[in-house]
């Protein structure tokens, strides 16, 4: 379907945007003519200080530039030591000579600077001077036959606080990018990260963050093909925040299922690394805690899963009914597993998602048995670590305490994860066997330490086989 026509049924078809433009049924007609092309310039002229300088002079002088000069104007407009935009008086005296010429190369070059420089935050002001140039460039539109014209009527291309909404529309709609809408309409050699596509772009993902009729799993491919290269790689980098917002944000309060919260993981930690240990990259994140949570919950489920391989039923069912049920509770705010190389392989066979874990470094005077893991779990204000096989549940009640371990490190050895010392009235601490599963006991003394940690009680009846 040509993206002419995908106008047309914009008209009919609910959208969680603001209404799009409609498109008269003659300028559907019109749209199905082939329109010739141009080549928008997207690289400002080397000597562009100079031409700067003797535009400002002339125009301060009331006189006007030289024609090379006016025709080179608009690179000068937000490029170079003195960006015409930031003299309102010549700014102002050229748009009007501009008006006044109405010189087809003129308005071409001026309407490439606008989409190459396009900037939403001077869109919603009306005062800027983007609007201004706008408005330059709707004059000149209605003056002149061509793509830039034709865009300009059905793209509402220069109309600053419309345009992306519009254009977006149409690349959601046809699943292609916003320089491809452009493209269609003849608008030619545009860079895919110009102004206008990337305002285009942040429309795109207010659309898709707000339609909350998406799946997880049709969420996540949208997300996909709106924002990645076939490289893999993210179009605008530097909008990360805003493009895995519209991604996770959206599922903020919803029951995700494991397969979808595991693939939206396996792309998000694919290209944006562990928050855990990527904090810088996720700054700008308001998402952060949402896949905190969801990494938390994998991480339980790697040791849980890893280590049921290996384990004896009657013994570790029971552990699995513990911690799901803490976990139900909200009471984990962070967990990091250690794995041997039996469960680093058990691990990578069971999880497509490639979520960091730490290993086993030599040392320590516990000595590792085959398979042996340690869960490190922040609850409350303190660390759990709990080991799996016939290991203790170490409890360390104040994450400050020297001798309590950090999560998220690579390598850890024996002696950091396990307590090895009486509690202090400073730091207190707590180590427990798992006697008599069948009997509660040991999942009471463990709750009780968690209802010290955190003031919550979790109840028998929530983790009973």
């Amino acid at each position: 379907m040509q993206v002419k026509s995908a106008i047309a049924e914009i008209r009919t078809r609910p959208s969680t945007l603001p209404a799009l433009p409609t498109t008269a049924a003659l300028a559907v007609v019109a749209l199905e003519i082939p329109v010739p092309t141009i080549e928008v310039e997207p690289a400002p002229p080397p000597d562009l200080d100079q031409i700067a300088a003797r535009i400002i002079q002339a125009f301060s002088a009331g006189a006007v530039p030289e024609r090379r000069d006016v025709n080179l104007a608009p690179w000068c407009l937000w490029d170079g030591k003195r960006p015409l935009v930031r003299e309102p008086t010549v700014l102002a005296r050229f748009l009007a000579h501009v008006r006044m010429a109405s010189r087809k190369s003129t308005f071409r070059r001026l309407a490439s600077a606008y989409i190459v420089r396009f900037d939403p935050s001077e869109a919603d002001r009306p005062t800027s001077a983007l609007n201004d140039i706008a408005a330059t460039l709707r004059d000149l539109a209605s003056r002149m036959t061509g793509p830039l014209t034709e865009a300009a009527r059905y793209l509402n291309l220069f109309d600053p606080r419309t345009a992306p909404r519009t254009i977006a529309g149409i690349a959601l709609d046809r699943k292609i990018s916003p320089s491809r809408v452009l493209a269609d309409f003849g608008i030619q050699n545009l860079g895919a990260e110009a102004g206008l596509a990337e305002a285009a772009f942040l429309a795109g993902l207010d659309r898709l963050r707000a339609d909350r009729s998406l799946s997880p799993q049709a969420r996540l491919s949208s997300i996909q093909a709106w924002g990645t290269r076939q490289d893999g790689s993210i179009i605008f980098e530097h909008r990360r925040g805003a493009y895995v917002d519209a991604l996770v944000l959206p599922l903020a309060d919803v029951d995700v299922d494991r397969m979808a919260m595991d693939a939206t993981l396996k792309f998000l930690v694919a290209r944006f690394g562990d928050p855990r240990l990527k904090q810088a990259r996720w700054q700008p994140m308001d998402s952060k805690p949402t896949v905190l949570k969801w990494l938390t919950a994998l991480s339980l489920r790697q040791f849980l899963d890893v280590v049921d391989q290996g384990a004896y039923d009657f013994q570790w069912r029971y552990r699995r009914a513990f911690w799901e049920a803490v976990h139900r509770r909200g009471l984990i705010d962070d967990a990091w597993v250690v794995f041997d190389e039996v469960g680093d392989r058990t691990a990578r066979r069971l999880f497509d998602v490639k979520a960091p874990y730490a290993r086993w470094t030599s040392g320590g005077r516990k000595p590792i048995e085959r398979g042996h893991a340690v869960l490190l779990l922040k609850v409350g204000r303190g660390v759990v670590a709990e080991w799996s096989h016939n290991g203790r549940c170490n409890i360390w009640h104040d994450r400050a305490d020297p001798t309590a371990p950090a999560l998220s490190k690579s390598l850890y050895d024996t002696d950091e994860v396990r307590v090895g010392r009486q509690s202090t009235p400073q730091f207190k601490v707590a180590e427990i066997t798992h006697a008599g599963s069948e009997g509660y006991n040991w999942q009471v003394k463990v709750a009780n330490e968690i209802f010290l940690l955190t003031n919550v009680r979790v109840m028998e009846s929530e983790y009973r086989v």
